[in-house]
């Protein structure tokens, strides 16, 4: 509770003192002033970086009609569809969120516009027992690890199985999932093999394996790697959970650097979940379960800012775990408040 008291404390400190204002202010400006009652991050009178857009956490959030229908024709409130413990999310080219649902054992399509809630969980030939991880292609076929079976599914955009990837790898327990831009590579974290797999995509093949033998603490080793990803220039970056730290590696495998340390300040990562990355803006977003935010660095891994507190609140978090971004959006899984939020991201702090 003192750790999570003194970071409150710091971000607002750092928002009156407009600390993460950015000099480009003028177009983010503009974005918000059409909604004044938008929640966005830095407060003012700092120039927004990141807005609140919405949170989804059951059907008559994204299709109210469909649920007062029923009660009009029925006389009967529906048992409506409802996320219980999502904790990974990836996002469609057409903005679909898809929302991995441990409890539901399953994954959940959600997207407003179409007002689409649907819980797949699987097909016949490959039904999902323990989903984790989620990525999703341009072409809309999707890839969800099952840490129980320790393969990678791969479902295409109709929602038939395409092919299974790992068998021959043996993942112990596959669970976070990265996809690169051009879709050629799939990074599979295996935390209990404190390994990372990246695959290419085409053919399932291993191009190379990341990971010491066992879990360790010196470079290029892990400690249970829990997720990864991949920005637009092709390095990886993968969430190091109990070695406190973000690695990062290049396009042959390389390691590049290590960014990261145990603590209660800001930039610390005290227990770090979902990853995303964004080469063009020049930032990383890290979530982080321990202090219910979400941290972004530099390319260099030097803090920017950070949005989001403890609560129930439009952007307030417990227990968040699982980021994804396409474009200007970012879609944060809120495991212990059952809902996913989302955010736009304005501009360059």
């Amino acid at each position: 509770m003192k750790d999570l008291l003194r970071m409150t404390a710091l971000v607002i400190v750092a928002c009156v003192a407009g600390a993460c204002s950015s000099s480009t202010g003028g177009s983010k400006s503009e974005l918000t002033a059409q909604r004044p009652d938008a929640l966005a991050f830095p407060a003012a009178p700092a120039d927004p970086v990141v807005e609140w857009v919405a949170s989804y956490a059951k059907r008559s959030d994204v299709d109210p009609r469909h649920h007062k229908l029923r009660r009009v024709l029925v006389g009967e409130e529906e048992r409506e569809p409802t996320l219980l413990a999502p904790t990974a999310v990836a996002i469609s080219p057409d903005n679909t969120l898809l929302v991995v649902d441990q409890e539901l054992r399953g994954v959940v399509f959600i997207n407003a516009e179409t007002r689409r809630f649907d819980i797949f969980q699987g097909t016949a030939r490959a039904p999902l027992a323990e989903p984790v991880g989620v990525a999703v292609a341009e072409d809309g076929a999707f890839y969800v690890s099952d840490a129980r079976t320790g393969v990678v599914y791969v479902y295409d955009a109709e929602l038939s199985l395409r092919t299974v990837l790992g068998a021959s790898e043996n993942f112990a327990r596959p669970t976070g999932l990265a996809l690169s831009a051009d879709g050629v590579r799939l990074a599979v974290c295996d935390t209990r093999a404190h390994k990372v797999y990246v695959l290419d995509t085409r053919d399932g093949s291993t191009l190379f394996e990341l990971g010491a033998n066992d879990r360790g603490s010196e470079p290029e080793a892990f400690n249970f790697p829990v997720a990864a990803a991949f920005d637009e220039q092709g390095f990886l970056y993968v969430a190091d959970f109990l070695n406190f730290r973000i690695q990062v590696f290049d396009s042959a495998g390389d390691l590049d650097m290590i960014f990261g340390q145990v603590g209660d300040r800001p930039g610390d990562l005290n227990r770090p979940r979902g990853l995303a990355a964004d080469s063009a803006n020049g930032v990383v977003y890290e979530v982080d379960a321990a202090f219910q935010l979400v941290q972004m660095f530099n390319l260099d891994g030097e803090l920017l800012m950070w949005f989001g507190s403890p609560g129930e609140g439009p952007a307030q978090f417990s227990l968040p775990t699982g980021i994804a971004r396409r474009g200007n959006l970012l879609a944060v899984t809120d495991t212990l408040n059952h809902r996913v939020q989302l955010f736009r991201f304005l501009g360059t702090p």
